[in-house]
């Protein structure tokens, strides 16, 4: 199976929305004062949101496109 640029920059780009929210979880966890605590639950939660719906839908459309090739 061969990914295309755009798969590939897809999932990328979900990596490191990923790793932003990740990192804002971190910081409420290691610093937990209200601003980091509240910009981990509505930011990091939008962004890791977001990220995984990318994810799923390139997952998706990767399935769809392998099963109709022959």
């Amino acid at each position: 199976m061969k990914l295309s640029i755009s798969t590939i920059t897809g999932l990328r780009v979900s990596a490191v929305l990923t790793i932003i929210a990740l990192a804002l979880m971190l910081w409420s966890m290691l610093e937990p004062t209200p601003l980091p605590v509240m910009l981990a639950m509505t930011v990091g939660q939008m962004v890791g949101t977001i990220a995984f719906g990318l994810y799923l839908y390139i997952v998706v459309r990767e399935i769809r496109r392998e099963r109709r090739q022959p």
